[in-house]
């Protein structure tokens, strides 16, 4: 089997026999594209899902038919979690597809003010000079521990 990158894969019979085999052109080279994105909270998901199938419908080797279409599919840690599903005629050319629809959804988002946000986590750090005060078990000396 030649892949993608024009690597050959040598399968034994044996696992031809027992295992699937995923042939991505074997009926004819149709296939779908999904392009996973999150917003910030506090986006308009209405306006996202607007520009994501304007996106979409925009580009010359994305099918009009099976129509494209937009998943709100989670309220994530850090981003309001969408994704954007088309179909292509050739699927031997989803990847570069897929890239073009990110390069145009980044640019939209950047005109229309739509922030695609980075993980965020917030940190509580101990008050040092407090955490120093509190005697312990293990410190004889700061748990007022007599010698007697």
């Amino acid at each position: 089997i030649e892949t993608f990158q024009r690597a050959s894969v040598i399968i034994p019979n044996a696992d031809l026999l027992s295992s699937a085999v995923t042939n991505w052109t074997h009926k004819d080279r149709h296939g779908r594209i999904a392009v996973a994105v999150g917003v910030a909270y506090g986006s308009d998901t209405e306006l996202v899902r607007e520009i994501l199938l304007a996106v979409a419908q925009e580009h010359e080797q994305v099918l009009k038919w099976p129509e494209p279409f937009v998943l709100f599919r989670d309220f994530g840690a850090s981003s309001l979690d969408f994704e954007l599903r088309c179909f292509t005629g050739d699927v031997l050319f989803r990847l570069r597809i897929a890239s073009d629809l990110r390069f145009a959804i980044d640019a939209r988002f950047r005109e229309t003010g739509v922030e695609i946000p980075f993980p965020q986590r917030v940190v509580h750090m101990a008050d040092a000079a407090a955490s120093a005060a509190v005697p312990t078990a293990a410190d004889p000396l700061r748990s007022g521990a007599d010698d007697d």
